[in-house]
């Protein structure tokens, strides 16, 4: 567990530094995303997700396009959110 905390703290802080046109392999935006690389493999497979590019049979992901897909969610303060009060 500490390890995939590391990696993730790791890929966190290399993916905030990268220029905007920086492209980045799905185990990187897994892991920013905190999700599995199957959920990518899925979300791409269905249609939907982070936009994404393939270069040869290699898929990448530019850091501008996953900004802007996470910009799509606002931030909650409850899980309550919507119901009746």
């Amino acid at each position: 567990m500490l390890n995939k905390t590391l990696d993730r703290t790791k890929a966190l802080a290399d993916f905030d530094n990268a220029p905007e046109s920086a492209l980045f392999n799905q185990v990187t935006i897994s892991l920013i995303r905190d999700c599995s690389t199957a959920t990518l493999e899925r979300d791409r497979w269905a249609g939907g997700g982070i936009p994404f590019i393939k270069i040869n049979r290699a898929v990448k992901y530019r850091k501008a396009d996953v900004l802007a897909w996470l910009e799509q969610y606002q931030p909650q303060s409850s899980t309550s959110v919507g119901a009746a009060q």
